[in-house]
């Protein structure tokens, strides 16, 4: 009983394991784990399904690390035909890419938002000798979970609420490929307006 109990606290927690290496590997560059642990191809296909918010996401983060702004026939075709992003999607959606729109959210967060007046949300152990430890950030990231769910026994959603943004969460899809865990699909999720809710 103590083994089956042992297997399945195991099998519980490898999902929700392998989407903080996940994002351990993103901050740390770490390429060979991104490209195991996740199904680009499949993602970038997820993604391309809410194409307008990644590529606003994009554009945000790559504007504030000081890379040029698109000319206006770009910034036409962009804002007339939301297809327009799935270059983008291709170009970053990638082991190597994904890194580096990491790194264009971390200059955004550290430098552009203060620069502009905006205070950086408080982590929950932000006044705590603990505060900008791997704890911090664990407990942070549970903090903002909305949603955590076995779908079947092979696959978990994951919605987390974003951390800037309060009507903006995401959806991670793990799916198990052979003996491991994999991340297949991310979406980008917004809240309802009040009329439609209530019309609903």
């Amino acid at each position: 009983l103590l083994l089956v109990l042992i297997a399945a606290g195991a099998y519980s927690a490898a999902p929700f394991l392998a989407v903080w290496q996940i994002r351990e590997a993103l901050r740390s560059n770490d390429i060979t784990t991104l490209e195991r642990k996740v199904d680009w191809v499949s993602v970038r296909r997820s993604l391309k399904q809410s194409n307008g918010e990644i590529r606003a996401a994009i554009a945000e983060y790559s504007q504030a690390s000081g890379i040029p702004k698109p000319g206006i026939w770009d910034r036409l075709k962009t804002s007339v035909a939301p297809l327009f992003a799935d270059p983008l999607i291709d170009r970053y959606v990638t082991a190597e890419g994904a890194p580096q729109i990491y790194r264009w959210r971390e200059t955004w967060r550290q430098k552009v938002r203060p620069a502009v007046g905006f205070s950086e949300p408080p982590t929950l152990l932000a006044a705590t000798p603990l505060a900008g430890t791997v704890v911090d950030r664990a407990v942070s990231i549970a903090c903002r979970l909305t949603r955590a769910a076995f779908v079947s026994p092979t696959r978990v959603e994951v919605e987390v609420r974003d951390r800037y943004k309060a009507d903006r969460r995401w959806r991670a899809v793990l799916d198990l490929n052979g003996w491991a865990w994999q991340l297949t699909e991310v979406h980008i999720l917004h809240a309802l307006p009040v009329r439609s809710a209530q019309r609903q």
